[in-house]
């Protein structure tokens, strides 16, 4: 019996050694600095840079967002509908920015209706059953002074009589001007934007594909995607409509995972085995 223990032992150690190299890259996301709850589905705010600002639509969806500079942010989520979602965005960017962002389940224009299939650029096919979409529009913000100038002005009428002494009546009318004007610093050059998007993995995403909206060629571009700390990440140096696409066949990647996962499950069970067989022999 002592024998067998070992064996026992030994298999479920080699199992633990699996499961330790299989996950060896996981680590945690950061926690946010700042967490704001909107009851509805909207919000507009300034964020700071470098400050991890997590947002909570209706105690549904998630969506935290940070940069290394300041935004003005415009941000709508159709919680309700995209329901428990957890999404992050990263920005690193040249100059301060203005950006509008908004969430939806479907965006039927785009072909986007869940269990659709779409046909990317690059001609292969993806499914669409994240329920996932977000629209993200930026440009830079421009630095503005501005002064009210408040003028004063009184233009009278008078009239003079003589009646045994000089009087004279006067009619006066004030006039004042309000003049405001603005100074604005604005750079015409291009902006420098690298981002990462991060959406959580599920069991029905696991091999899904970050993917953009062109909108000159009217296509879907998938971009390379990595599983990166629990979530499918993607980098970008754009901003457009983005969405996860499942392929509708599993590519090579994909194939390779699973058959490793397999064999290394099949080298466990036969090792295994061999134990058990030499013990009864030894018996």
């Amino acid at each position: 019996m002592k024998k067998l223990s070992k064996i026992v032992l030994s298999a479920f150690m080699l199992m633990m050694v699996f499961s330790v190299v299989s996950s060896i890259n996981v680590k945690a996301v950061g926690q946010p600095d700042e967490v704001i709850e909107v009851p509805g589905d909207s919000i507009q705010t300034q964020l700071q840079n470098h400050v991890r600002t997590k947002f909570l639509f209706r105690e549904r969806t998630q969506l935290t967002i940070s940069s290394n500079v300041d935004i003005d942010l415009n941000l709508n989520c159709e919680a309700s509908r995209v329901a428990d979602k957890d999404f992050i965005l990263e920005i690193e960017c040249d100059k301060n920015l203005q950006m509008v962002m908004t969430c939806t389940k479907e965006e039927n224009q785009l072909g986007l209706m869940e269990g659709n299939t779409v046909r990317t650029k690059n001609r292969n096919t993806y499914r669409y059953q994240e329920g996932f979409c977000v629209s993200i529009e930026c440009c830079p913000k421009c630095d503005c002074e501005c002064k009210c100038l408040n003028e004063c002005q009184c233009v009278c009428d008078c009239e003079c009589k003589c009646l045994n002494e000089c009087q004279c009546i006067c009619d006066c009318e004030c006039q004042c001007q309000n003049e405001c004007q603005c100074v604005c610093n604005c750079d015409d050059k291009e902006t420098c934007i690298r981002a990462r998007l991060r959406l959580r993995k599920t069991n029905e995403n696991r091999y899904g594909k970050w993917a953009y909206y062109e909108e000159d060629s009217e296509e879907w571009v998938t971009v390379p995607t990595r599983i990166e700390d629990g979530y499918l990440s993607a980098e970008t140096d754009h901003f457009s409509t983005w969405t996860v696409l499942i392929p509708t066949t599993l590519n090579p990647t994909n194939t390779t995972l699973i058959i490793g996962s397999s064999i290394s499950i099949a080298v466990i069970g036969v090792i295994i085995g061999i134990s058990f067989m030499t013990f009864r022999k030894r018996k």
